[in-house]
């Protein structure tokens, strides 16, 4: 009977960590020496080290690749991993994805950064590139649509889900969407 009991204590135990282990396990490669994906052609536009991290990651992520892209070419169309922006605010957006750094430092790296052996550097591009792509997978699993994604990428999670984004933003991302998608698929289109 004792032995019963501590059998279906071990399943319950092991079930329970079954649970809270269950999440989503990302490894942290900077390695991009291995190809594991393949660089769609329409990516011919980038540099074949950055196209290649950015799909390999994302399918890591089980992402969608066009949709980083797409908000790569928003954020930093000439992707320089050196990039900086002052904001009128005063905060400051940095390198190749412009990681804007009061978020960066108070949340991003704490939710995402768990290498300890690494230091992060925001301009360099892997380094960089994985924060975005964590965050990116973290806005998929808030919003409903890419285009929110995009949305709340630039300005908030909480703006983009009550619709209180600026006109002029709005405007600035629908043109931006257009040019986006000139680049990716040869047409310009606008689902906004």
């Amino acid at each position: 009977m004792l032995m019963g009991v501590f059998s279906v204590c071990l399943f319950f135990v092991g079930f329970i960590i079954g649970i809270s282990t269950s999440k989503k396990i990302i490894r942290y490669e900077f390695d991009i020496s291995k190809d594991y994906c393949f660089i769609p052609e329409k990516y011919e536009f980038m540099n074949p080290d950055v196209s290649s991290y950015i799909c390999n990651l994302s399918n890591q992520f089980e992402i969608d690749s066009d949709l980083v892209v797409a908000i790569l070419l928003q954020e930093n169309p000439t992707f320089d991993p050196l990039a900086t922006n002052r904001n009128p605010n005063g905060t400051i957006d940095m390198g190749l994805f412009q990681l804007n750094d009061k978020y960066l430092y108070t949340d991003f790296l704490r939710r995402y950064w768990k290498i300890t052996e690494i230091d992060f550097d925001p301009y360099n591009w892997k380094h960089n590139t994985f924060i975005a792509i964590n965050h990116i997978y973290y806005l998929k699993g808030k919003l409903k649509s890419d285009d929110d994604v995009i949305r709340a990428y630039n300005c908030g999670v909480n703006a983009t889900m009550r619709n209180q984004i600026p006109k002029t933003t709005i405007y600035q991302y629908v043109t931006e969407n257009s040019r986006i998608a000139e680049a990716l698929y040869g047409s310009a289109f606008v689902d906004w």
